[in-house]
């Protein structure tokens, strides 16, 4: 029986918030109208939405930038030896499809790390969209409005049996997909990040868990479970 790998993606599977890099890099006068949104109480899906709307660039150059978003040392190591030991891979996170799908043909990991559970985007022009994964939201107290990590893994888990379960995460969105982990299952946690303060406060969840800092401690990791 096979092992699931699940990745969450920002500070992640990579080294840096994919949604505030790409403002960064081509438009940082942008990050200050992000912040603007998110200070008036507008949903962080639908303020990047806009926020995107702003930028002045290409699609060609949107998508060049987003792919080379940075990656731990180690880190894409540890993708193909999950791969080479039979482990499913999966990506689950709050960035978009564009952001990921592009990451992935990058470093040529589009045939291994599938599906993809991301906020929908698509290109109208130039322009980059991004929708809610869950719409209408699924009312789950843990998660963000627009996306339950939980709900999700409950559904991938549900279509396949797996002989165990390795979760990577870093943020409070990774804690309710974790609490649906059990004793046989591995959650890795970022060192001094959310999900492991909340996994510690939280000593009576079944799962198994793992602190990891690097890309290297991934692929150490991923040589004693898989």
């Amino acid at each position: 029986m096979a092992s699931l790998v699940v990745f969450d993606y920002d500070w992640s599977l990579i080294n840096d918030n994919s949604d505030t890099f790409v403002f960064k890099v081509l438009q940082p006068e942008l990050l200050d109208h992000l912040k603007q949104l998110t200070a008036a109480g507008v949903q962080w899906t639908a303020a990047i939405d806009q926020t995107l709307s702003r930028l002045s660039t290409s699609r060609a150059q949107l998508v060049e930038t987003i792919a080379q978003v940075p990656v731990q040392p180690g880190m894409l190591e540890a993708v193909h030896h999950a791969h080479a030991q039979g482990a499913d891979i999966m990506i689950v996170s709050d960035a978009n499809t564009v952001f990921i799908e592009s990451f992935l043909e990058l470093h040529n990991l589009q045939h291994i790390v599938r599906p993809v559970y991301t906020n929908p985007a698509a290109f109208e022009g130039d322009v980059l969209h991004v929708r809610p994964y869950h719409s209408p939201p699924p009312g789950c107290p843990k998660c963000p409005v627009n996306m339950c990590k939980g709900a999700i893994l409950r559904d991938i888990k549900a279509q396949k049996s797996y002989a165990k379960v390795v979760y990577i995460g870093d943020g409070g969105g990774d804690f309710c997909p974790t609490s649906e982990l059990s004793r046989n299952d591995f959650a890795l946690a970022r060192a001094d990040y959310e999900l492991a303060k909340r996994l510690a406060a939280a000593p009576d969840l079944p799962v198994n868990v793992r602190s990891w800092s690097t890309g290297q401690d991934i692929l150490a990791l991923f040589q004693e479970l898989l």
